[in-house]
C-alpha cells in the first residue's frame, strides 16, 4: 500500500510539473486552430483608424479620426474615443469565451493598418459603432465565423451574419464548442439581477 502511495505521489509531481494540471486560463484553445478568414475591401467612406488598446472582445480605444476634427463632427471632449463592432456581440470578459474573443481580437488588430466604417458620420458621444477592417478583412465578420461573437436578432438582420453565425455554430468553432452557451445580453441581466438580490 506504501508503494502505490509513493507512485501515485510521484506521479502527481511530475504531472504538475509537465503542466499536464495546469488549467488554460487563457482560453486559446478555442482559438487554436486554422482560421477562416473573410476578405473584404472597405468602403470608400472608411477612415483609418488608430487603436490605442482592445477593451473588450468587441470594443476598443482609438484616437479620433483626423477626419473628423476637420470636419468638426466630434461631440466629445476627449482626443479618444470608445469604437464598439457593429452587428456583433462577444461573450463578456468573465463569460465563457470573453477571454478567448479579446484573444483574438487583439491578434486580428496587432501590426495591421485598421480601417473602420462608421455606422454613423458623426461620433455622438463617446462610443460610436463601426465595422472594422485589418489589411482588408473584416474583423467583425471574423469573429462571427471563427465561433467568437454572437449576433442579437433585435439589431441584425444581414443575412450574410447569420450564415456565418450558422457555420461556426455547425462547425462547432469557439464558443460553439462549449456547453450551455448563454448570449452576452442574458449573462448581462443575470449578472444584473445577482447583484441586486
Amino acid at each position: 500500500m506504501d508503494w502505490f502511495i509513493l507512485i501515485l505521489v510521484a506521479f502527481l509531481i511530475i504531472a504538475r510539473f509537465l503542466g499536464f494540471n495546469k488549467k488554460d486560463d487563457s482560453e486559446n484553445y478555442l482559438i487554436n486552430r486554422p482560421w477562416v478568414q473573410c476578405h473584404e475591401i472597405p468602403p470608400r467612406d472608411a477612415l483609418n483608424i488608430r487603436v490605442l488598446k482592445v477593451i473588450t472582445g468587441n470594443s476598443l480605444l482609438a484616437e479620433i479620426p483626423k477626419e473628423f476634427l476637420a470636419e468638426k463632427k466630434v461631440l466629445t471632449k476627449e482626443p479618444f474615443f470608445k469604437l464598439r463592432l457593429n452587428h456583433i456581440e462577444t461573450p463578456e470578459y468573465s463569460q465563457r469565451g470573453g477571454r478567448a474573443a479579446v484573444l483574438a481580437f487583439e491578434g486580428l488588430l496587432t501590426g495591421k493598418e485598421v480601417k473602420a466604417a462608421f455606422q454613423q458620420s458623426i461620433i455622438y458621444t463617446e462610443e460610436s459603432l463601426a465595422t472594422l477592417y485589418a489589411d482588408d478583412r473584416n474583423v467583425n465578420l471574423e469573429l462571427t465565423v471563427n465561433g467568437l461573437a454572437w449576433i442579437n436578432k433585435k439589431y441584425n438582420k444581414n443575412r450574410a451574419h447569420w450564415n456565418l453565425l450558422q457555420k461556426a455554430q455547425i462547425k462547432g468553432f469557439g464558443i460553439w464548442s462549449l456547453n450551455r452557451n448563454i448570449a452576452p445580453w442574458k449573462y448581462r441581466r443575470y449578472r444584473l439581477f445577482q447583484k441586486q438580490r
